[in-house]
């Protein structure tokens, strides 16, 4: 169970009377702990009675939809605002400041005031059904596929970090101006550093994954590997200086 010790922030919160819960991946499962299977959160350890299913609910970021939802997996059924949802029906919709219930558990459903993904990816990447892991296993249940999840959130938190570079470089240059990558970094970190210093997107903004010596002193490294991987958006030109080589990029088209 993580804390407010143990991280200092996540993409959505579950809050308690007597504990909180911050969501570190875009998947969890809520019910309780067996010898079989464990779960992100043991409801029954805290409190939520004899009615928890072991798989009682699961909470998840719907990407075609770009909100939060919980998908009741439980026969018991979970309440949401009051209103009680079973397994037959479709995912509700969660809002930052809904009351849910699981069992005789009551705890608020949180969301930071601004999110990572805000603004800046739409309804071109919407997925299907199957890659978010609504698959069925034989007998009808859910089949949660955690995997098929976060490989959706990198993919949209890259297009995220490629979409506010475009953003900072078609407002501060003109058509075939260059900016240097140096003064790029330090754009995108005052506009959104405080957003990405918690979230894995924080690579883009350093060079601590990288041991290479071309990344030595340079914390824009990886967000220069980054936009290699889009030629047909950005152009980047090196000049050297003595022995320090200096990297400039141009946009060539915003992402359609």
């Amino acid at each position: 169970m993580a804390t407010s010790s143990d991280v200092e922030a996540g993409f959505a919160k579950l809050q308690g009377e007597d504990f909180e819960y911050y969501m570190q991946t875009y998947s969890i499962i809520l019910g309780r702990n067996s010898k079989k299977s464990t779960v992100d959160v043991d409801l029954s350890s805290l409190g939520g009675g004899m009615n928890i299913s072991r798989h009682h609910a699961r909470i998840f970021y719907d990407f075609q939809r770009r909100r939060f939802a919980l998908e009741v997996l439980g026969k018991n059924g979970c309440f949401v605002e009051g209103v009680l949802h079973l397994p037959d029906h479709p995912p509700v919709k969660l809002d930052s400041q809904d009351l849910l219930q699981i069992g005789d558990k009551e705890f608020y459903f949180l969301l930071p005031v601004r999110s990572i993904l805000g603004g800046h990816i739409g309804p071109r990447h919407s997925v299907s059904s199957n890659q978010l892991g609504y698959d069925k296993k034989a007998d009808g249940r859910p089949c949660v596929d955690r995997e098929a999840d976060n490989q959706q959130l990198l993919q949209l938190e890259e297009k995220d970090v490629v979409s506010s570079v475009a953003t900072v470089l078609s407002d501060l240059c003109g058509p075939g101006d260059w900016m240097a990558m140096e003064r790029l970094h330090s754009e995108l970190v005052e506009q959104f550093g405080s957003i990405w210093h918690h979230s894995r997107v924080r690579k883009y903004l350093t060079s601590e994954d990288y041991s290479s010596p071309e990344a030595m002193g340079k914390p824009w490294y990886g967000l220069l590997m980054l936009l290699r991987k889009y030629p047909e958006h950005f152009v980047i030109n090196t000049r050297s200086k003595g022995r320090v080589t200096l990297e400039f990029v141009s946009l060539v088209s915003l992402l359609s």
